[in-house]
């Protein structure tokens, strides 16, 4: 074998470094120029988004702007017409001391209040006869506190009410008539009501009326919780309210008629709306069922079978 020449070792160095400058091109320099571009790229981003900032900020300030305005409006409407129910913790407690008449101060009561005092404003202002004041009464209570309707969730604000009633006026004139169905967007402390299907018969200076007004209520209370011990047991005579006067307790339901389509209730008076039922054991279901405030009737006279929910809450 012939010894390496300086040519030979030369010729050797020169491939060997050819092969290390084409392995350094594609591994470190060709990941660098990827890595440049890359970075190149997202300095162009970065530079799109800084150029939309002053937009970007102006939008940001409107929004906050509508924002706090939409908030201070509802506030506004909130306090006229949300009410404070007054639930408590548990449902017993909020059965006994929100929905049984309790002189003026339980939420079906004070809701009938409130409507009634607005249709003597309206009497006063426009000369309204409103003709059906019965279809205005609380509903049935039961011997069971789990059936009270406190809220149903819908609408995407929580939990809401929603009280719905068919209601006929006499007007001296057009004019006064549709004052009065304007009239109901003063109204506070009821819910926001919203009147449809508004018909109207005879003329001036007797002209009538029929409409629905429906409130719907966004509940700010938390709502009680179930209590499974409790059900509806017992219950001897129907209490209530009549519809008008002072109302006072009296045995059945008394007092006017009630709305359109509702079956009749126990001792003689008006019946509650459809599907709700009556009696003593009308409350036996475990779940939470609306119950409009119309007309109110259940066991054991002015407490309405508390005392069968009562007696097997303690045991």
């Amino acid at each position: 074998m012939s010894k390496l020449t300086v040519l030979h070792i030369n010729i050797i160095g020169v491939v060997v470094a050819l092969m290390v400058g084409a392995g350094l091109y594609f591994t470190i320099i060709t990941g660098a120029l990827d890595a440049q571009k890359k970075a190149e790229s997202e300095l162009a981003e970065v530079r799109g988004r800084a150029e939309k900032l002053p937009s970007a900020t102006r939008a940001l300030e409107t929004a906050q702007k509508e924002k706090a305005k939409a908030e201070a409006e509802w506030a506004v409407f909130e306090r006229q017409y949300m009410p404070v129910i007054g639930y408590t913790d548990n449902t017993l407690t909020t059965w006994l001391k929100v929905f049984i008449p309790n002189k003026g101060k339980s939420w079906p009561e004070r809701f009938i209040r409130t409507i009634r005092t607005h249709m003597e404003r309206e009497r006063r202002a426009h000369g309204i006869v409103w003709e059906n004041p019965g279809a205005v009464v609380l509903p049935a209570y039961g011997p069971d506190p789990n059936t009270i309707q406190v809220g149903a969730q819908g609408q995407g604000f929580g939990p809401v009410l929603t009280y719905s009633y068919q209601l006929a006026v006499r007007a001296r004139t057009l004019d006064a008539l549709m004052d009065h169905i304007r009239s109901w967007s003063t109204i506070s402390q009821a819910g926001v009501p919203v009147v449809e299907g508004l018909q109207i018969s005879g003329n001036s200076p007797n002209l009538s009326a029929t409409y629905n007004v429906t409130f719907t209520i966004i509940v700010r209370d938390k709502i009680p919780a179930q209590m499974p011990r409790i059900s509806g047991s017992g219950g001897g005579g129907a209490g209530g309210f009549g519809p008008m006067g002072g109302m006072g307790m009296m045995g059945g339901m008394g007092g006017p008629g009630a709305m359109p389509g509702m079956a009749s209730g126990p001792g003689g008076g008006p019946g509650m709306m459809p599907g709700m039922a009556s009696g003593p054991g009308a409350g036996a279901s475990s779940s939470m069922m609306m119950r409009p405030p119309m007309g109110m009737s259940g066991g054991g006279g002015s407490r309405g079978g508390a005392g069968g929910a009562t007696m097997e809450a303690a045991e």
